[in-house]
């Protein structure tokens, strides 16, 4: 047991390193840890060999991760958040997922019926091909820590698609298991496979609810949840080994119920301290559950992939892709929802090998050629697919503009300059950019960034305030500080000012007031950056006399916003290689730095002409 546990671990370092270096040639780190999962798996260099896949400390292991990675859609499913949106995500969950189990079962009933092969296999295709996984997509949007119309109807309806697929795929291998009289699989695991794992998730979770509810430490709090998770799986144990005929349950889905309905007992603060404390078990998890969808595909199928592996591959990703644009169409959903969703809802492998196994046992005694085709075809597509799959849900988030990594420039024939100010707390920055924008005739952004950033969020805006002033959160994650989409709160409102930000900076010339635009706008070449600031008696007075603070608290202020830029830009606050001026408004005054900076402005316009 010692071997094949040091095996496990030098298998999450080796994947932790490959994700890392993917990453560096702008793929997702998911794509690593499945090629490592599939080179160090029993097919080819057995580092992670079929004995430690086997052991039931191992399965144990993932069932408990993968309940913990249910967390990350659970969280997002408060009634609050998605009450706007619900329908629309019903809806469109409903289209796409219906629409691939007719697309495949269509397209491999003429191919079948052509064949001269049991048309009923099609069906057997189609209820296989409709689920979707959620954990690599869902990998992507923690890595790139994607935010935007497309996000936010993913990860509800990776919870909703995972149902929606348990009781189309059950219901069909149910009726074809009856007609053959295969007679294995009793009814009842119809309601079973989809209402047990949530059941038990809403079980623990109230009791997590009002375990969780009272304000605790955090190394407490993390223990706390630790416990009520490993109490879900266990429950799903039980459930899983002596009640039902095979063990076939969800515990993905058992932690979505779980977290869901925890999530909904607590205060929003409360929920954002809670997962914060547990990214960093998350990462692990997402590392260890990708690893075990890739142990088992074999990469050898690639080269034995034949013309129905093809056809399922396109099937499936035009029911999905087609279904997610129709539903997004009569729900009038954002045009980028329209045209990404659909991308990023192809990842497939975890799902569709559990769906396989369950078809292969049903079909093996009554139909075993049938097994062979359904085994081979389904084996082949998930390594194929999702390879291809990860690189297109990137591919789709990017699109759709979501990708926090991406540079967004603004119009290069834009000849107005941006103008952002960085400053000191007690210089007169704001007042200094006040002026600025009053002469220049430019519109001005302070608190207007933080009221248009709260409209078009679901986060109050007491969030918002004073921001820059609270700790941040962790918003770049390695292995033991992995983020998720539930980013801690400071995160998520940062992110949501980017978007503003770079927003209001596609509109022209603007003047903006913190909020790191500095370095947000850094790329863009039509920015000019001032820091403001002055000596510590000056600001000290400044302080005191109009902002009505005390002194005694400047410093660490100051320190926290030094903390809070540095942490989100990764450049030092004050720095002047970060800007283009710096003005000490002690010694010149306010109006001097206003003069300085319209002087700046107006060359910048002139020489943005010339090179026009």
């Amino acid at each position: 047991m010692i071997l094949l546990f040091l095996r496990l671990l030098l298998t999450i370092g080796t994947a932790f390193l490959v994700g890392k270096l993917v990453s560096k040639v702008k793929l997702p780190s998911i794509l690593g840890w499945l090629i490592t999962g599939m080179v160090l798996g029993p097919h080819a260099l057995s580092l992670m060999n079929q004995q430690l896949l086997d052991t039931q400390w191992y399965q144990t292991v993932v069932h408990i991760l993968e309940c913990g990675v249910g967390l990350m859609i659970g969280t997002e499913l408060v009634w609050n958040k998605i009450k706007r949106s619900g329908k629309a995500i019903v809806i469109t969950t409903l289209t796409q997922s219906l629409g691939t189990f007719l697309l495949v079962s269509l397209v491999f009933g003429i191919v079948f019926y052509v064949s001269n092969i049991p048309v009923y296999l099609a069906f057997i295709f189609g209820g296989i091909a409709l689920a979707t996984a959620p954990a690599p997509a869902l990998s992507i949007v923690r890595e790139f820590k994607t935010t935007g119309p497309v996000t936010k109807t993913l990860i509800p309806m990776a919870a909703l698609d995972d149902i929606v697929g348990c009781i189309v795929f059950i219901t069909t291998i149910a009726i074809v298991a009856g007609n053959l009289s295969a007679g294995d699989l009793p009814a009842y695991m119809i309601a079973l496979v989809v209402i047990l794992p949530l059941l038990i998730g809403v079980v623990t979770g109230l009791a997590a609810g009002l375990v969780l509810k009272k304000e605790r430490s955090k190394s407490i709090t993390l223990m706390l949840l630790i416990v009520m998770i490993i109490v879900a799986s266990a429950v799903g144990f039980i459930f899983n080994t002596l009640v039902l005929p095979r063990p076939v349950l969800n515990f993905m889905l058992i932690g979505m119920a779980f977290s869901a309905t925890f999530s909904n007992m607590i205060s929003e603060m409360r929920l954002q301290q809670i997962m914060d404390g547990f990214n960093p078990i998350l990462g692990v998890s997402m590392i260890v559950v990708i690893l075990n969808l890739g142990a088992p595909l074999d990469y050898h199928l690639i080269l034995g992939a034949g013309l129905f592996t093809a056809i399922y591959i396109l099937a499936r990703a035009a029911g999905k892709y087609f279904g997610a644009y129709f539903g997004a169409s009569i729900t009038k959903s954002p045009e980028t929802v329209k045209k990404y969703l659909g991308l990023t809802l192809l990842p497939h492998s975890g799902v569709s090998l559990v769906f396989t196994g369950i078809a292969v046992s049903v079909l093996a005694a009554p139909a075993p050629e049938c097994a062979k085709i359904v085994q081979g075809t389904i084996a082949a597509a998930a390594v194929i697919n999702e390879i291809i799959a990860v690189i297109t849900a990137k591919k789709g988030f990017e699109w759709a503009g979501e990708m926090n990594s991406a540079t967004n420039r603004s119009d290069d024939k834009m000849q107005h300059i941006i103008i952002t100010i960085s400053r000191q707390h007690g210089s007169g920055g704001r007042e200094i950019g006040r002026k600025v924008a009053q002469q220049l005739g430019l519109p001005f952004y302070d608190r207007e960034i933080i009221e248009l950033a709260a409209k078009d969020s679901n986060i109050d805006i007491s969030f918002f305030e004073n921001s820059e002033t609270k700790d941040a959160g962790s918003l770049i994650y390695d292995l033991s500080a992995g983020s998720h989409v539930m980013l801690p709160i400071t995160d998520r409102v940062y992110l949501q000012q980017v978007k503003t930000i770079r927003d209001i900076a596609r509109n022209g010339g603007c003047v903006i007031v913190g909020r790191c635009a500095d370095a947000i706008l850094a790329d863009n070449p039509h920015i000019l950056r001032v820091f403001v600031y002055a000596d510590a008696d000056t600001r000290r007075e400044r302080v005191e006399t109009l902002y009505h603070e005390p002194a005694n608290e400047l410093e660490k202020l100051e320190k926290k916003r030094c903390s809070y830029y540095q942490h989100y830009t990764g450049k030092r606050f004050g720095d002047a290689q970060n800007y283009d001026m710096c003005l000490n408004s002690g010694s010149l005054g306010l109006d001097e730095c206003v003069k300085t900076i319209c002087s700046a402005y107006h060359n910048h316009v002139g020489e943005s002409t010339e090179e026009e």
